[in-house]
């Protein structure tokens, strides 16, 4: 359980709000999510960092907090999950936020960006990653080197994770770290495509089924579909992503995969579903590291290896081949649609 790390960092919260001069309290949700020991371990010093920056820049003073009508005690939040085949942790605050006019700013000061570059609020967030940047006036023994954040990108990134900001002016920050299951136990569906065997993590399943021939629609739009309980779901077949052949390639005798994905739900086409099984996940060496689609391996109870699918990467990689193999252009004048 990740309750150990978390339990470390209340105090961290604890001695940065003392040496700050600030009130701060600590909350934590989703203690019992589980993770390999040495992912837990590699995880220690990146999350340190960032919930010390939450209190140091994100929480105001008591004095700012209650001149903006805020209470006069800061909150800081960690929260962990296991959603998709990953591990989400959520490091948030209710502090003053990212200005994204701000880090625009700081880092043409600093040379990071040119003055004629025009950012995002998102590409501006991610600024504070790049080696050398602070937004601190004060060099403290709490900050304002300049150092920190970009380490704590490299060891996200290292374990194949990666982090995301989401900020509001006046209210706060959350800083979401995404990790695959490398290393961790997990609890999926085994399935099999022609000769391979694949683990669909059971977090990202919501049914089977083998349909039948009217609720399977081809449309230039959207591509394959599945009419079910009605939405029209795309349907996602691997043979087409990774090559390889399957035993069957009709729908209708197939067995369709319901699979779930940031609130919108796919149809992942399988020749056949084997069963429940528990497993290890192991990283897939240098090799592989770069596979998209696929968050690790396990060794099955027979000693064969079988891939861990990463629903979010597998949805982006067929939206991916979706969008090159079907581009629409549209004469407005003739009103004719040309598909290339």
């Amino acid at each position: 359980p990740i309750k150990g790390l978390f339990q470390k960092m209340s105090r961290v919260v604890w001695d940065t709000a003392k040496k700050t001069g600030k009130e701060v309290r600590f909350d934590m949700f989703g203690e019992d999510t589980e993770l390999d020991r040495s992912v837990i371990d590699k995880l220690a010093d990146p999350l340190m960092h960032m919930v010390r920056n939450a209190v140091d820049h994100g929480i105001e003073s008591a004095e700012q907090r209650v001149a903006s009508g805020k209470s006069k005690a800061g909150t800081v939040k960690l929260s962990a999950s296991q959603a998709g085949g990953n591990i989400y942790i959520h490091i948030e605050d209710d502090g003053k936020g990212l200005d994204p006019e701000k880090l625009i700013n700081k880092a043409r000061e600093k040379g990071i960006i040119s003055a004629e570059q025009n950012l995002s609020d998102q590409e501006a967030y991610r600024l504070i990653f790049a080696p050398g940047f602070s937004t601190a006036q004060v060099v403290t023994d709490v900050s304002g080197r300049g150092v920190g954040m970009d380490v704590v990108r490299k060891n996200i990134e290292s374990m194949r994770g990666k982090v995301d900001i989401q900020s509001t002016i006046g209210k706060g920050s959350v800083f979401v770290i995404e990790l695959p299951l490398t290393l961790a136990i997990m609890e999926g569906i085994e399935a099999s495509i022609g000769e391979e065997h694949f683990i669909i993590p059971s977090l990202s399943v919501l049914e089977f089924l083998r349909p039948s021939e009217d609720m399977i629609l081809n449309t230039l739009d959207r591509g394959e579909t599945l009419q079910f309980r009605g939405h029209f779901l795309p349907i996602i077949r691997l043979t087409d992503i990774y090559g390889g052949s399957s035993k069957l390639t009709n729908p209708t005798e197939a067995i369709l995969v319901i699979v779930e994905n940031s609130g919108k739900l796919f149809a992942l086409m399988v020749d056949e579903v084997l069963g429940k099984l528990s497993v290890v996940i192991k990283s897939l060496g240098g090799m592989f590291q770069g596979l998209k689609g696929v968050s690790g391996c396990a060794i099955m109870p027979n000693g064969s290896v079988g891939l861990i699918l990463d629903i979010g990467a597998l949805v982006q990689l067929a939206k991916m081949r979706s969008d090159k193999s079907i581009s629409i252009d549209k004469d407005s004048s003739q009103n004719e649609v040309v598909v290339h």
